[in-house]
């Protein structure tokens, strides 16, 4: 059945694709790292979309098409999510390293929601030199005197059972974001064939928290990334507070807080305008890109 499941979400992703609104070329990556799925279009400086702890490259059809008229953006599923296999000693820095380089990539403009966040995060800190800037969306964030241990993750996984009723499965979407009317039926249709696809994992945002949550450490601990930043955090997130991101923020004066209203924590997919004029403008303002 994991077959038919696999050929069901690789029919969702191209019913999708058209709701990019841009030509989007799909392929694929192999490495002992990695089986990778990647979705790709634009050209010009590269930018890299890391989805969060539940569905994949698909989470981003109404960025990846606007940022593609000045860029060339690539978004890959995630190691295990989406299409992705990961390898046996899958390590996400690694990953990344392995991902950019195969695609030819020096330095990368690296945004990411979540726990694609946190990736972009901790790859910024192991890897300076190569990210041109940040964009860090909702980010699970642990009060300063918390320990930095990985906390549980956010959502169980899904039970079997839940996916014999689809009707039942995106009511289970409703409370998830400010309003999922505004959400296309063939994205809510992608996630609930990788449900199928992916039983194991719950796709509901915001998802398993790996590798975050990130402690919003004291200014003796190590140092945040000084590269071009910018927060955007949705106004209502449930998981992390407007008030967390705001700490954050202070401990980084060169970044730019951008709060989304009438968002629950997915701002690319709920405002999707505000949230890529955010982006644009913090781009070209920062880096001088057009």
């Amino acid at each position: 059945m994991e077959s038919a499941y696999s050929a069901e979400a690789a029919a969702a992703v191209d019913r999708l694709l058209p709701r990019f609104g841009v030509p989007v070329a799909r392929r694929w990556l192999a490495g002992a790292d990695a089986h990778v799925h990647y979705l790709e279009a634009g050209a010009g400086p590269p930018v890299v979309l890391l989805h969060a702890g539940f569905g994949g490259a698909g989470n981003w059809y109404r960025t990846l098409g606007p940022l593609s008229r000045h860029y060339r953006v690539v978004a890959p599923d995630r190691p295990g999510y989406g299409l992705s296999r990961a390898g046996a000693a899958h390590d996400p820095v690694h990953w990344l390293d392995w991902f950019l380089a195969a695609l030819g990539v020096g330095r990368a403009i690296l945004i990411g929601h979540v726990s694609g966040g946190a990736l972009a995060l901790a790859y910024a800190r192991a890897r300076p030199a190569a990210v041109r800037a940040l964009v860090l969306s909702d980010l699970q964030l642990l009060p300063a005197a918390s320990p930095a241990a990985p906390a549980e993750p956010l959502l169980a996984a899904e039970g079997s059972g839940a996916l014999q009723d689809p009707e039942a499965w995106y009511a289970a979407l409703t409370p998830c974001f400010d309003d999922p009317r505004l959400l296309a039926p063939e994205y809510l249709y992608y996630l609930w064939c990788l449900a199928r696809f992916r039983p194991g994992q719950r796709q509901l945002p915001p998802g398993e928290a790996s590798p975050g949550p990130v402690p919003l450490a004291s200014p003796r601990q190590a140092a945040l990334p000084t590269v071009p930043m910018l927060l955007v955090w949705g106004e209502d997130n449930p998981w992390t507070p407007v008030a967390m991101a705001q700490q954050l923020h202070r401990r980084l004066p060169q970044a730019w807080l951008r709060v989304i209203e009438h968002s629950r924590g997915m701002p690319s997919l709920e405002q999707p305008g505000e949230f890529n004029h955010a982006v644009l403008t913090f781009l070209q303002q920062r880096l001088g890109a057009s």
